[in-house]
């Protein structure tokens, strides 16, 4: 299955956060439940993937091929215990929502607060979504989450919201569970993250001009290789710019680290690829991430946010200044 669907929707510039600190108390009972499931079906004993699925790479920052740098270099990440980047903010993910959300401009009340993530929240909250949902005070707001679509949930909260025609804050976030288990998807290990941004109708910076997704009917066991993964990415990205008319030379791709021979295949075919290459996944808001770096750049007048795991297949998202964005840099 593979579709494109052209868009109206105005994107507020994302705010983010990305200071990670030395370690995260990981003493909830969640935490202690999953412990003891990990330990009692083995996770982390599975043998090694092959090497077209996955390969880890370290390194640490941004890097573009193309024209735009951003240093990682400027602000060091810190090191865990194991002797990597960490992968923890001080506090749990969900609450950095109301200071992510006071920085973005021209703020609409919300109808709807929708939380995206990947990996499961081990918090000790009722709830992550409707914890910043009373933490924004958004009392009228209807809240609720979208998750098990890997991270490609964003997309279904895009699609919702161009269906509602109503303003939607969105918070992508990822909680890391053990900074020594790599994800068993890509093979990166899963980091705390918090992207949140705001869908409307009528206020943003940038519009929503496509989106699509590819998913295959059927799926081998483990998932598809990332040769047949970049694949499928590939045509939807070429569909979708071919949808909207948009030239690849004019379109920056921001792609979250799927797998280093991933990112690999897309910069063979793009001349403008955006990627965070170090070992930390911060999959639904990775994209995100890219896109708030790729604000400062004015290199292009298109971005195309793009989302990819085996397991689920690949998704995108093409969104364009709108002439104001532009002439404020």
């Amino acid at each position: 299955m593979r579709f494109v669907k052209k868009g109206t929707i105005r994107l507020s510039w994302p705010a983010v956060h990305n200071r990670y600190g030395h370690g995260r108390p990981l003493t909830s009972i969640e935490h202690h439940l999953y412990r003891e499931i990990a330990a009692a079906y083995g996770r982390g004993e599975q043998a090694a993937p092959q090497t077209d699925r996955l390969d880890l790479q370290g390194g640490s920052g941004l890097t573009f091929a193309g024209g735009i740098a951003h240093p990682g270099g400027a602000n060091p990440i810190p090191l865990d215990r194991s002797g990597g980047q960490s992968v923890f903010f001080d506090r749990e993910p969900c609450e950095y929502a109301p200071e992510l959300f006071a920085r973005i401009s021209a703020r609409e009340q919300p109808d709807y607060l929708v939380c995206c993530y990947e990996s499961y929240l081990l918090t000790d909250k009722i709830n992550a979504a409707l914890s910043m949902q009373k933490a924004l005070q958004l009392n009228s707001a209807l809240t609720f989450s979208i998750a098990d679509a890997g991270p490609l949930g964003s997309i279904m909260a895009i699609d919702w919201a161009e269906a509602v025609r109503r303003c939607v804050w969105v918070a992508c976030l990822e909680q890391a569970a053990d900074p020594q288990e790599p994800d068993f998807a890509s093979a990166y290990i899963r980091a705390d993250a918090i992207a949140a941004f705001q869908l409307s109708p009528h206020v943003g910076e940038l519009r929503v001009a496509a989106y699509g997704i590819a998913q295959r009917d059927e799926l081998p066991f483990g998932g598809l290789t990332v040769s047949e993964l970049a694949e499928d990415a590939c045509e939807l990205i070429d569909d979708t710019m071919r949808t909207c008319g948009v030239d690849a030379a004019e379109t920056t791709i921001l792609t979250q680290a799927v797998a280093p021979g991933y990112v690999d295949r897309l910069r063979q075919r793009y001349e403008r690829v955006l990627c965070e290459p170090d070992n930390r996944n911060l999959a639904t808001a990775a994209p995100y991430y890219g896109l708030a770096s790729f604000r400062a750049s004015g290199a292009t007048r298109f971005a195309l946010l793009h989302m990819a795991e085996p397991a689920r297949g690949a998704g995108c998202i093409l969104v364009e200044r709108v002439p104001s964005a532009r002439l404020q840099g």
